[in-house]
């Protein structure tokens, strides 16, 4: 074991690349400098719109009347957070599929072993106190925070650690099963409750990039051995969940789609964070945007319940309780395509390329998203820090364009069409089954929507089907669908996205793909080249090569449609609540349903507002 420690956190890049990668929802690399970093996290590059109210815009005189929140907590210790339609309400299992409701709070109760910051660029311990790598990178060294422990008292240590690796590295049918776990863990030893040994198959610098939360949570969280020794993961529900956070469940109400946060008063961590609000709440809004938007109004919601178009009505009247704060999204909104035979014309090539074709990116950027945005070109977020990774040769040569006269071309190639006039394959016609789980009066729905007027206009007929989060993420997991409109969190190291898209992680159609190779995309080149990178630095000289090779065969083979790059202000109620994150102090991120936002609740504080009785 080489003694002198690692220089801890200098690469955040790395961690972050990583993390979009694995997210979905999402290694290696060099460091880059902070500004570069801030820059790429603050929205500012390539995002056309601008949440700050224009000069000629009335100033904020409209006065708020507070309306009565349906919430079974004191109002003036509550933050309220509007969210999606819950249908999970009895069970907290994030392995498996509809196991846990996504944007429900339990964020706030989870903790990963490091946080990573895209607003500051900030890497900081959290569950452990370091990591430390051997010289050859066949052993990682992991410290854990003797003060840690779980929400029912019980310590957290290395041999939950242990447990959650060992059990997860032989598991690929669940979340956070197989991959890297399996690629490279050998075994964990813990020669004290602090610490933590993996030992690895083969050298990597980067599996510790699996216990960091940067985009969203971290792709594995640890668990409680007490608590899941004696559980099959496949059934136990894991209800109330046990977790570290600062928050713990108090009560999950059907009927009105909420959950109920309460501070926990014996949390651990406490003297590096004191969140504020002793209750946090989230509920589903209305379905109906201008109810929902009239909750927010009346400060029946601190966060959310609003979306851009009535956030701008709101500011041309002088609204004084409203805040805007940007932030770019690291996910573009992307179209996967299902590349297995068994889904018939979809998995031809020139058809994907023939979608291609028919998506408007222009017209979807401008007029279809809430907010003006460019259109994707590459299959990663379009920040700064990604530039080096673009290659506009191959751009250009496989270039982005709306083109019908091209798709039709493709389609009288591979799906002529017989005496009826309809479009066949195979002796079958074609009709193709695009799926999201945006409502219909979604962002990822209306583009999905565009694509399939476009695709009718040139003899493809399509169903499009808005389902619910459950029903829909069964059917993207199992490979039953076409097309499905979707978002992706792809890497700025893009040999840490590639690997999720090996042909080893492509299931059969009907078994869980566990989050991996969703397309089911098989390419023995591709594999290699996949294989080659991730023991790479893809920053050397050796590794672009490597690089473009693989990203032409993105652009050839389309297993992924990148439609538009994603910007997504964050909406604050500040009657009740002031200090959140503002475009001018972007102190962390403001994404409610990430669990960096306890860091938002450790900083807001109470205005003294009262709710009406």
């Amino acid at each position: 074991m080489n003694d002198a420690p690692r220089p801890q956190y200098e690469d955040v890049a790395d961690v972050v690349r990583y993390q979009l990668s694995r997210r979905n929802l999402m290694g290696g690399g060099a460091a880059v400098g902070l500004a570069g970093l801030l820059a790429a996290c603050s929205g500012s590059s390539g995002s056309s719109y601008s949440d700050k109210p224009a000069g000629d815009k009335p100033a904020a005189t409209k006065s708020v009347q507070i309306g009565k929140a349906n919430i079974p907590t004191p109002r003036d210790q509550s933050v309220i957070v509007g969210q999606v339609e819950y249908t999970v309400f009895d069970s907290f299992n994030g392995m498996i599929p509809n196991g846990s409701p996504g944007g429900a709070g339990v964020e706030l109760a989870t903790e990963p072993l490091f946080f990573l910051s895209f607003a500051t660029g900030k890497l900081t311990p959290w569950l452990a106190t370091e990591y430390k790598y051997n010289d050859d990178h066949t052993e990682l060294t992991l410290k854990f925070d003797p003060k840690a422990h779980w929400n029912d008292g019980k310590p957290l240590t290395a041999n939950d650690f242990k447990f959650t690796v060992m059990r997860l590295k032989d598991r690929p049918d669940l979340f956070g099963g197989g991959g890297e776990l399996k690629e490279f863990v050998k075994d964990v030893e813990v020669p004290d409750p602090q610490t933590a040994v993996v030992k690895l198959l083969k050298p990597t610098p980067r599996l510790h990039y699996n216990f960091i939360a940067a985009i969203s949570g971290a792709p594995i969280n640890i668990q409680p051995e007490h608590i899941w020794k004696s559980q099959d993961p496949t059934k136990y529900k894991d209800n109330p969940p046990v977790r570290s956070g600062p928050y713990k469940l108090k009560q999950a109400i059907r009927n009105q789609k909420m959950f109920v946060w309460e501070k926990d008063p014996n949390y651990w961590n406490k003297d590096k964070l004191d969140v504020q609000p002793q209750y946090v709440v989230f509920q589903s809004t209305s379905k109906q945007a201008d109810q929902a938007a009239l909750a927010f109004e009346r400060a029946e919601f601190d966060v959310g319940s609003i979306d851009e178009q009535h956030a701008k009505q709101l500011r041309n009247t002088g609204y004084s309780a409203l805040q805007t704060t940007q932030f770019h999204d690291p996910n573009p909104r992307v179209m996967w395509l299902n590349c297995d035979p068994a889904r018939g014309v979809i998995s031809e090539p020139k058809m994907r390329q023939a979608i291609n074709y028919c998506l408007d990116r222009e017209k979807i950027g401008k007029s279809i998203w809430p907010v003006e945005v460019p259109a994707a070109v590459y299959p990663w977020a379009d920040y700064p820090t990604n530039d080096k990774w673009k290659n506009d040769e191959l751009a250009e040569k496989y270039k982005t364009e709306f083109s019908p006269d091209k798709a039709i071309k493709l389609l009288d190639e591979i799906a002529p069409k017989n005496a009826a006039g309809k479009r066949t394959y195979k002796g079958k016609e074609v009709n193709l089954e695009i799926i999201t789980a945006s409502p219909v009066d979604g962002g990822e729905y209306a583009i999905a929507n565009v694509l399939k007027t476009e695709l009718g206009k040139v003899g493809v007929p399509a169903t499009l089907r808005s389902l619910s989060g459950s029903v829909h993420d069964e059917k993207f997991q199992r490979g039953e669908y076409d097309i499905d409109a979707n978002w992706a969190g792809f890497a700025i190291d893009p040999a840490q996205l590639y690997t999720d898209w090996e042909s080893s992680k492509a299931q059969p159609i009907g078994k869980n793909a566990a989050n991996k190779n969703k397309m089911r995309f098989r390419n023995p080149k591709f594999d290699q080249i996949s294989r080659q990178l991730a023991g790479m630095d893809p920053t050397s000289e050796e590794a672009k090569p490597l690089l473009d090779q693989a990203l032409e065969i993105y652009f050839q083979e389309l297993p992924m449609l990148s439609v538009i790059q994603t910007g997504y202000p964050s909406y604050f109620n500040t009657a009740f609540w002031t200090g959140w994150p503002t475009d001018d102090d972007l102190y962390e991120v403001p994404l409610n349903w990430w669990p960096h936002f306890i860091f938002v609740l450790g900083k807001i504080k109470a205005t003294g507002q009262k709710g009406p009785a």
